[in-house]
């Protein structure tokens, strides 16, 4: 999509978008978001990691905004507070994971209670995401039999990369967000979410309780799970080189600072519009 209207709201990834290899962050962009937010444009980030795995962003990062999109969707924090946006039910979770176990037995699982972890024996934990000193380890009537409630159901498959393991899932025919933090060639986990969580429909969310506009918003991404979030919006822009097809479609950019510097007539003295 694309657009020339003033500029009032940004949207941006992180992991890859925003923060690269390293945990590194772009003095460009710093500097542009800085000025952005300064003229009284809103910053708010998009992330498929869940809350609990916030602490080690770069300072740099976390002083530009405290608004935070979690778990592809299904949370979010503003003002400090974490509000569940399209958590899954317990009942849902254990009936799909026995579905999606009859098509692929080799497949495991995790859930993400947002601040908390649990996983079944044998699940094959990504780096990226599954850690905590904390999480627990039991099988799927516990860990979707508790209080806490359940943002995500990790799968990983030890014989299916994360796309071909992500269109079986897609293929059983539940009502679900299926989508994936990593690439998809990549073993990392599917995650399944509830069909209300994606970063589409929390962006939706946020330009309504504003009542912005989305030709009013710019979007920008760099993977699979970023493209309801740029179908979205009046600007949308892929940070690098498309890693796939349905990425291609949208403007691209170096950076985000790179972007920014060359549209600031849409946003630079906006201070109070």
């Amino acid at each position: 999509m694309g657009g020339r209207g003033v500029i009032r709201i940004l949207f941006c990834a992180l992991d890859g978008t925003r923060i690269r290899a390293g945990n590194r962050v772009l003095d460009e962009d710093i500097a542009m978001l800085r000025e952005a937010t300064a003229c009284g444009v809103r910053l708010v980030f998009v992330t498929g990691r869940p809350s609990r795995c916030l602490a080690d962003l770069p300072s740099a990062v976390t002083e530009l905004s405290g608004e935070v999109v979690t778990s592809n969707g299904a949370c979010e924090i503003v003002g400090g507070g974490t509000r569940l946006l399209a958590p899954l039910a317990g009942r849902w979770v254990r009936e799909f994971a026995e579905a999606l176990r009859a098509a692929d037995p080799k497949v495991g699982f995790a859930t993400e209670f947002e601040w908390a972890f649990g996983f079944e024996p044998g699940y094959a934990w990504w780096p990226a995401t599954d850690t905590g000193a904390d999480s627990v380890c039991a099988d799927m009537p516990h860990l979707t039999g508790g209080s806490l409630s359940i943002t995500k159901l990790l799968c990983r498959s030890t014989d299916l990369d994360a796309g071909r393991l992500a269109r079986t899932a897609e293929a059983l025919g539940f009502d679900a967000t299926v989508t994936c933090s990593c690439r998809p060639e990549e073993g990392g986990p599917v995650e399944v979410l509830s069909p209300r969580a994606s970063k589409g429909n929390a962006l939706r969310w946020n330009l309504d309780e504003a009542g912005i506009a989305p030709a009013a918003a710019v979007a920008f991404g760099d993977r699979f799970n970023d493209i309801p979030m740029l179908a979205s919006v009046g600007a949308s822009v892929v940070i690098g080189t498309a890693s796939e097809p349905r990425l291609a479609v949208f403007e691209s950019a170096a950076s985000v600072g790179t972007w920014l510097a060359a549209h600031q007539d849409r946003w630079r003295g906006r201070l109070g519009t």
